[in-house]
């Protein structure tokens, strides 16, 4: 694995890079590609059908229907790889939004929307020893990296490093962990491994995979294709800026989520404008002149300077508000301007 995903950065730094990261610009730009349904020609009338449309109309999910010429033939969900990647077949005579939709796949979803820069996924084994010992590993270098790594300065003047809405672009890892026996989870389960993955499913092993962008996997690995380094080039791969700006280019391939991903990333804007209102103190002054909309303890001390200068202190306790630093810097500058001009007339 870490010769495949070096081989890749090195490819990657050939090509013009923008300053966006991989999993931002994916998260942007990269539409999930439409799974294919095979289904009997006579079942798109039926009300299932019209339940299925409902749910993708809303979401805005794509979704290719082919009908099959034999009637009597199973339905089935297939990946869109080149490999035939079966992850679902029965007769589509019951509710069928699980196949587009899961709990994990909404935790994913909320972590993505909400500023992860990337989401591992961990499916135990059933082996509380291999599950704890793999679990500790992912997280513990995840949260090295995580006080360490940095995405690439953005350059405002770019247009290709436009940053579409969402949240704020941060380093942020999720780990999620979900049940190889999971019920619930079993076609999501599919669609992580891919096309190339079958075999951990069958396996007794732990394995992990990342999901970034609008649910794309990035790939899987068992623990002992996953150490500290695999972990580093992964994340440092996906934090770094986008090179390859076509997704097909890029690892990879796409999960199944019902997720209207447009709209939700025009609320996390939103909700990213409003924290940083929040987190702006309004001041204001009124008819008298005194300062309103700020605690008093949040007002600078102001104390008389020989040379007529006044210099202000930011009181105990109050050294590190923004308010206290600006005015302190502004007066320390005054300060120093009137001291240079008092030595310069007694010179003179």
């Amino acid at each position: 694995m870490a010769r495949v995903l070096l081989g890749l950065l090195l490819l990657s730094a050939l090509a013009e890079a923008c300053t966006v990261p991989v999993f931002r610009y994916a998260l942007d730009r990269w539409h999930a590609d439409a799974y294919r349904f095979e289904v009997a020609a006579g079942w798109m009338e039926g009300a299932q059908a019209a339940k299925l449309r409902t749910l993708l109309g809303e979401t805005a999910t794509e979704l290719e229907v082919v009908a099959l010429a034999k009637g009597d033939s199973p339905a089935r969900l297939l990946m869109p790889t080149e490999e035939e990647a079966v992850v679902w077949s029965g007769q589509p005579d019951a509710e069928l939004s699980a196949l587009f939709l899961s709990p994990m796949r909404e935790k994913i979803a909320q972590e993505l929307l909400s500023g992860a820069s990337m989401v591992w996924v961990m499916v135990s084994s059933g082996s509380a020893e291999k599950d704890q010992e793999f679990e500790k590993r992912i997280s513990e270098r995840l949260s090295y990296l995580e006080s360490v790594a940095a995405i690439p300065e953005q350059d405002p003047n770019d247009p290709e490093s436009k940053l579409g809405p969402g949240p704020d672009l941060r380093v942020g890892f999720s780990f999620l962990k979900v049940a190889r026996s999971d019920a619930k989870e079993q076609v999501f389960l599919k669609m992580l491994v891919g096309p190339v993955g079958a075999p951990l499913l069958e396996g007794d092993e732990p394995f992990a995979g990342v999901v970034f962008g609008r649910g794309r996997a990035l790939g899987v690995w068992p623990p002992s294709e996953l150490d500290e380094e695999g972990i580093d080039e992964v994340s440092l791969f996906l934090l770094g800026a986008c090179s390859c700006r076509v997704k097909i280019g890029n690892p990879g391939w796409d999960i199944a989520m019902a997720i209207d991903w447009d709209t939700r990333l025009m609320a996390a804007q939103m909700a990213a404008d409003r924290t940083l209102e929040d987190s702006v103190l309004p001041v204001s002054v009124s008819e008298e002149g005194e300062g309103q909309g700020a605690p008093i303890a949040l007002l600078p001390e102001v104390v008389s300077f020989e040379g007529g200068t006044d210099l202000v202190v930011p009181e105990k306790g109050n050294e590190g508000s923004a308010l206290g630093i600006v005015l302190g810097s502004l007066a320390v500058v005054a300060g120093l301007g009137a001291l240079y001009f008092m030595v310069s007339i007694k010179g003179s």
